[in-house]
């Protein structure tokens, strides 16, 4: 319903005791230290100053504590979004903090207003195929765009592969040693330690919550390791900008242009945001759903980048990492999350001057070594089984966002989704059928290798809905299939697969009613759906009948089911 998802959802609020509170507080320190390093790496990915993404990190969880509706999801700084915000500050220039806060806005706007009406649905617009396409190209990209600071190398950060293919081959003469020893060791101990570390950990024993506890532990010390390697070798090693003590101001809103230039990054932001959170949220969910309300999930979204922006932070998601450390952490409730978020603030307010200490590279390290989760090759195998088209859709979404970029990759793969299914339902089955069990039940006669035992009728099934990029593909296959036989007299539909008809269905089954009436033949609908049948009444009744069932059908048209078998002379090839 329209408006009930702006309702703040604190009924988790009733049984909430003590016990609980004290599992959160756990699981939110736990989690806090993976987000701390994260927030400032994705910050960092953004080309933005570390402490925006420590912003972003804090209120986020707060409002998605009031209006979403899983316990486990953790919003705040995500890779993806930090990519889209970096290509669009590098495309339209300015000031980089009044970008992104303009997408965090209007992208807040948009996913509050899709779940407001109550459409969080249209999630379910980006195909599949498409996103693992996105996703996969997405996680190269900002493994390419880090690879510069992972080295020590000044380039210009561009949106597409073969542009940062360029710029990395330009900046390589003068890369710097020390740099890339220290960013080098600490991606290969933290591509080590996503691979090894929790199955490591349950072979010694360790069990939940602490084996996830220690193994997104791990990173941290192997980012301390690293700042304390750089302060050791010296001054060639860029460390992070120092961050000032304090809370944050609102930075510029920029001129009406620049909101209109921004909107397609911001709507490109929206749907990632509102398709990747809800794909987490349903992962964490698992079998019973029932409490996971999409509408409600856009409006937490929406909210908490608004306010994100209004804190001096940008545009958030959600992480599947960390809500899956949340999970495993043993969280009772999203106060788990505002816990995280409390040790943030504590960590801007009292340890900023600490942070100053953390070399660029190892953050370039850490985001590399996290969006190869990115890539889901057992996902894109089972595609590939199952349709060589939909694989196609993620090889075109894939080249796509490398050639042109995240905004473009996304709109093209989202497109070639719609596209697939438009020509797909607009080439509908339409098949005749027959009986191997006395008409006891009709299946496709090309399919389950059965025979046509009802001629002179002839049962034809329709696998799909009618409307009107497939009205006339069905006309013409009915009279194809009839031309396939002398002497008909009547003519059975199978309308069980039809869920609907448009008003250009309708219009070609009036067509079709009157053609056969004028080859002195009837029609006979079968097995039609309530609304379906409610419109198909306003056909021709002279011409037009309806029954419950196949058989029924056949044999208001004469012939009785009861005296054939598949032995009988009236049996037709196929």
């Amino acid at each position: 319903m329209a408006g009930k998802a702006i309702i703040p959802r604190l009924d988790w609020l009733k049984d909430y005791g003590g016990r609980a509170l004290a599992k959160d507080g756990i699981a939110g320190l736990i989690l806090s230290i993976l987000l701390v390093p994260q927030a400032m790496a994705y910050a960092q990915l953004g080309g933005l100053p570390p402490q925006t993404g420590l912003f972003a990190a804090m209120t986020p969880p707060v409002l998605y504590a009031i209006f979403g509706t899983s316990q486990y999801v953790s919003v705040g700084p995500v890779a993806l979004v930090s990519l889209i915000v970096a290509e669009a500050s590098g495309a339209i220039g300015g000031d980089a903090m009044s970008v992104v806060t303009i997408i965090a806005i209007e992208a807040g706007l948009m996913l509050f207003l899709v779940g407001a009406i109550g459409l969080g649905r249209l999630v379910n617009f980006v195909s599949e195929p498409a996103l693992l396409g996105f996703t996969a190209a997405a996680a190269v990209l900002i493994a390419a765009s880090q690879l510069p600071t992972l080295l020590g190398l000044e380039t210009e950060r561009e949106g597409d592969l073969p542009g940062a293919i360029a710029g990395l081959w330009r900046g390589l003469p003068s890369l710097d040693l020390p740099t890339t020893l220290v960013g080098g060791a600490a991606l290969v101990l933290l591509v080590l330690i996503n691979q090894f570390a929790a199955p490591l950990l349950w072979k010694i024993g360790v069990r939940p919550p602490w084996r996830q506890a220690l193994a997104k532990s791990l990173p941290f010390l192997v980012i301390v390791g690293a700042a304390v390697a750089a302060t050791y070798i010296g001054g060639e090693i860029a460390k992070v900008s120092a961050i000032e003590p304090g809370l944050p101001s609102m930075p510029s809103l920029g001129a009406a242009s620049m909101w209109l230039a921004l909107a397609p990054s911001s709507l490109a932001v929206a749907i990632i945001v509102f398709v990747t959170a809800t794909a987490v949220a349903k992962s964490l969910a698992g079998s019973d759903r029932s409490g996971l309300d999409t509408s409600r999930e856009a409006v937490a979204l929406g909210a908490g980048n608004f306010v994100a922006a209004l804190t001096g932070g940008y545009a958030v998601g959600a992480s599947l990492s960390r809500s899956a450390l949340v999970e495993e952490s043993g969280a009772r409730s999203p106060i788990a999350s505002v816990v995280a978020a409390l040790v943030v603030l504590a960590t801007i307010l009292f340890l900023a001057p600490l942070l100053a200490y953390l070399p660029r590279t190892a953050l370039a390290a850490l985001v590399i070594s996290a969006v190869f989760g990115l890539i889901k090759p057992r996902a894109i195998r089972a595609v590939w089984r199952h349709d060589r088209i939909e694989a196609l859709i993620i090889a075109v979404t894939f080249a796509a966002t490398l050639l042109f970029g995240v905004r473009l990759g996304l709109a093209m793969g989202a497109a070639a989704g719609v596209i697939h299914f438009l020509w797909f339902s607009s080439v509908p089955r339409v098949t005749r059928i027959g009986s191997d069990d006395g008409g006891a039940s009709f299946r496709s006669v090309d399919r389950d290798d059965v025979e046509i035992i009802t001629l002179p009728v002839l049962g034809i099934r329709i696998d799909r809905s009618i409307y009107f990029a497939n009205a006339e593909f069905v006309e013409e296959q009915i009279f194809k299939l009839m031309n396939r036989h002398d002497e008909l007299e009547c003519i059975v539909l199978d309308m069980r697969s039809v869920n609907s008809v448009d008003a250009s269905g309708l219009a070609m089954l009036r067509r079709l009613v009157e053609r056969l009436e004028l080859a002195d033949m009837s029609v006979h609908f079968a097995e039609t759906h309530a609304p379906v049948l409610d419109k198909l009444r306003k056909l021709d009744p002279g011409v037009c009948h309806f029954h419950r069932t196949v058989g029924e059908a056949v044999q208001s048209c004469g012939v009785s089911l009861d005296e054939v078998n598949d032995d009988e002379v009236g049996i037709w090839p196929r």
